[in-house]
């Protein structure tokens, strides 16, 4: 009977090092390829798509001598790390000189009128990280899942299974996608706004748009294939 190690060896498509430039390349080239870095006892895995844009998980596996799993750990990849920096300095920067120094400048002439696009800008960034975070989670349950049923702990009928029996229906998962999702749409409205436009705020545009359509994309199709097998139960 095959190890783990052999089962996984078999569904690696390219071998690379957890480097940044191999991480900048995988979004680059290599989409949708699985890649890892091997070493004798541990393997670094990841994969992306478009979807995810950088905001993909990688997996750190150790083996025992056996060369079954003995421990997993997930964070976010090096180009995700790098994004969400670059996304966390551009938010700082325009913080610092277009809302704190005005407000420094000015703090007599602050009233209510003044809040409100601070309020606005506030819900924006809250709304484009908690879209960041459930894309990043959603592709790190997928990709357990896969690595369950690639090395036998569980099957893809147990896992559908599993997840149908899911409610998508709870109050927490309601009121998200209330939020959510008209949020999702104000984010693609104003990144094509700012892609049609042009100057320097283009890519932004493009990524604000590509994030955004891939939470959409990745939660309809959630709700879509359940329901699908829902109508198949019932036949």
């Amino acid at each position: 009977m095959k190890s783990h190690k052999d089962k996984i060896d078999k569904k690696i498509d390219l071998k690379r090092e957890n480097t940044l430039w191999n991480h900048i390349l995988t979004r680059l080239f290599h989409r949708g390829e699985t890649i890892a870095d091997k070493k004798k006892n541990s393997y670094i895995i990841w994969t992306s798509n478009l979807w995810t844009g950088g905001f993909y998980p990688i997996f750190k596996i150790k083996f025992n001598e056996n060369k079954e799993i003995v421990k997993i750990e997930t964070e976010l990849s090096l180009y995700g790390k790098l994004c969400l920096t670059l996304l966390i300095l551009i938010i700082t920067i325009f913080t610092t000189f277009f809302l704190i120094i005005p407000a420094i400048e000015h703090y007599r002439k602050i009233n209510f009128f003044f809040l409100i696009p601070v309020l606005l800008y506030s819900l924006l960034i809250f709304g484009f990280y908690i879209i960041i975070l459930r894309i990043y989670y959603l592709e790190k349950r997928y990709l357990v899942e896969d690595l369950k049923i690639i090395v036998g702990v569980e099957t893809k009928e147990n896992i559908e299974k599993k997840e149908f029996n899911k409610k998508e229906g709870t109050f927490s998962k309601i009121i998200g996608r209330i939020f959510l999702y008209p949020f999702s749409v104000f984010i693609i409205i104003m990144s094509i706004i700012m892609i049609f436009k042009g100057g320097p705020n283009g890519h932004k545009g493009f990524i604000g748009a590509l994030i955004a359509v891939g939470y959409l994309f990745a939660d309809i199709k959630i709700i879509l294939n359940k329901r699908k097998k829902t109508k198949a139960n019932n036949v």
